[in-house]
């Protein structure tokens, strides 16, 4: 059976992207679908970010001319931005790529993307986030270019020192022990695959060479200790590490925070810092709870008023 691929158009905005990324930009097209329009927009009587004429034959651009009409106007954007429209109506296209670090094409990226089609963006760091935010998916250029040369040992990109504006680690660990959370409270166990599809709905930006990495199984090895990546014949899960401290271990930290603040906390965010201050790796969904407070509370030792805990009296 005859495999079908998305078809996308790649639409480059000549005054903003540099020629450099042209290869790049293509094969990254190529891992998803097929690049079946390929036009660039530029003003051609005066030789834009060294897009030439060997170069758009070699990769089989087409070129359309548009004047400057004013000085210190781009003027290639209307002329995408109209281009883009009629591709949506008349393309019978899965998606489009818009190549630009220009946040005038934000509103043609939500448009298109209400439209059912799949956006990707592709840009330079300094592209302004509506821009990226806008978009389905957001490449980030450099870190296209400097992932294939500079790919190290175990998936490792080396040389990604000036790492983009993306979603910070945080944010992102955040959102995998909820997804994990989420999946297990349905009896589900969270396949890589999954996982890696929620955060790039969840993130437009995320991808793992953004942070220096080519797999999403090394980059949840490495940034997370509160993670395991587990193989289960061809299949991939993730896991929340099991806890290596015993329960009863956790019980009794508290119980003696609570003996030296006089047997009672104001406030279970203070406990459950200072329960990290005692135990670097300690967290409550690594025992199954969602909530902190519902973790203490499975402890008939303690007594939750409001916000305060205290030492149950004996």
């Amino acid at each position: 059976m005859e495999e079908i691929t998305k078809k996308f158009a790649v639409l480059i905005d000549a005054e903003n992207v540099s020629s450099k990324y042209v290869k790049y930009i293509l094969d990254e097209i190529s891992g998803i679908g097929t690049a079946t329009i390929r036009r660039i927009y530029g003003d051609w009587s005066n030789n834009s970010n060294s897009w030439d004429r060997r170069c758009l034959l070699e990769y089989s651009i087409h070129a359309v001319q548009q004047f400057g009409y004013t000085i210190g106007k781009n003027a290639t954007d209307s002329a995408m931005i109209i281009d883009a429209m009629d591709l949506l109506y008349t393309g019978n296209l899965d998606g489009f790529c818009l190549v630009s670090s220009d946040s005038d094409f934000t509103k043609l990226a939500e448009r298109l993307r209400e439209s059912g089609k799949y956006v990707i963006g592709m840009g330079e760091k300094k592209t302004p986030k509506p821009f990226r935010r806008a978009c389905t998916s957001f490449k980030i250029l450099e870190v296209l270019a400097k992932e294939e040369s500079n790919e190290g040992e175990n998936g490792r990109a080396e040389g990604l020192d000036n790492l983009p504006d993306v979603t910070n680690i945080r944010e992102i660990k955040k959102a995998v022990f909820k997804i994990i959370d989420e999946n297990e409270d349905k009896g589900r166990e969270t396949h890589l695959g999954e996982l890696g599809s929620i955060l790039q709905n969840k993130f437009s930006e995320f991808d793992v060479r953004n942070y220096g990495y080519s797999k999403l199984s090394t980059f949840l090895e490495e940034e997370f200790e509160e993670f395991a990546v587990k193989k289960d014949g061809k299949n991939t899960f993730v896991k929340i590490h099991a806890e290596n401290r015993p329960k009863e271990d956790i019980k009794e930290m508290i119980e003696n925070i609570l003996e030296q603040n006089q047997g009672k906390i104001s406030n279970l965010s203070i406990l459950n810092e200072q329960l990290k201050k005692e135990y670097r790796h300690f967290s409550a969904k690594k025992y199954g709870y969602s909530k902190f407070s519902s973790f203490v509370k499975s402890f008939d030792c303690f007594v939750i008023q409001k916000n305060e805990i205290m030492l149950k009296e004996k």
